[in-house]
């Protein structure tokens, strides 16, 4: 039987123990590798939502997986998502690459990651990402803020935005109508979408109609908000881009890339629905 811990009752507390946690096991194990292997690990189980009656057993099952066993799940997990959000992918890629890119993770690196693993399921975030109350937390925004706050933190700026002001910044402006447009152009790991999605919601609105536009200059915490878009079931109509508003010409770059990325999937669908035919054929030939 796994040691994960009961559902804490007040999300932002949880939150903040399962960053706290994956913080502590991160740099125990790895202090100078990159930031993008525990965020990684710690989104792609955000991905997956067990029903309660199953969540046991998936925990106990990534407990007792040894680091080999974890990375083809990493693999597995980020696959599934490039295949379902192709729109995201670029803006994902830093967290990709980690475990789809030409690089394989070192030993050091994967036995870091089950650390990260373990700590994460221990400190119960099943009980956290795998319903709505993911909704109602920047987990990524606080472990992001966790991991980096040993480092220079201050050379990436302000990416977090605490709950409390989100909320009230989103309170202050009104819940947007169904099929507007919210732009935020310092967008951090997303915390005032995430507030504004759940105003939507509190007046019976949908925010999966909203294009929602969002830039930042760190390549990091717009990875977080290009997975936080799925976990907030912000909808499919979301833009991000890496770049500074004031100066940049980011928002046709990011249009240009999700284009891009779009076209890619669908040759491979198409790819993958002709090879299929072909092979159907050959048996038939054969």
């Amino acid at each position: 039987m796994h040691s994960q811990k009961h559902p804490n009752h007040d999300v932002q507390r949880h939150a903040v123990d399962i960053a706290e946690a994956v913080d502590e096991a991160w740099h125990s194990a790895h202090r100078s590798g990159p930031l993008e292997v525990p965020v990684s690990v710690v989104a792609a189980l955000a991905l997956i939502a067990p029903p309660v009656d199953e969540r046991t057993e998936a925990a106990d099952w990534l407990l007792a997986a040894d680091e080999h066993e974890l990375a083809r799940f990493m693999t597995l997990q980020w696959k599934l998502f490039v295949r379902a959000r192709p729109d995201l992918v670029n803006r994902a890629w830093p967290l990709i690459r980690t475990w789809c890119g030409q690089t394989p993770p070192d030993s050091t690196t994967l036995q870091a990651a089950k650390s990260v693993a373990d700590a994460t399921i221990n400190a119960g975030q099943l009980d956290l990402t795998g319903t709505t109350r993911r909704r109602d937390v920047d987990l990524l925004g606080l472990l992001l803020a966790a991991l980096r706050s040993r480092t220079a933190k201050t050379t990436h700026g302000e990416f977090y935005t605490p709950a409390d002001i989100s909320m009230a910044m989103a309170a202050l402006q009104g819940p947007p109508e169904d099929g507007s447009t919210f732009l935020d152009p310092a967008a951090g790991t997303g915390g005032l979408l995430r507030a504004t999605a759940n105003t939507m919601r509190a007046a019976g609105r949908d925010p999966t109609t909203v294009t929602w536009w969002a830039v930042d200059t760190d390549e990091l915490a717009i990875a977080c908000l290009a997975v936080n878009t799925v976990l907030w079931e912000l909808g499919h109509k979301v833009v991000l881009g890496v770049g500074n508003s004031l100066t940049d010409d980011w928002a046709a770059r990011a249009v240009a890339e999700r284009a891009d990325t779009l076209q890619i999937a669908r040759d491979a669908c198409l790819l993958r629905a002709v090879n299929d035919v072909v092979g159907l054929d050959s048996e038939r030939i054969s």
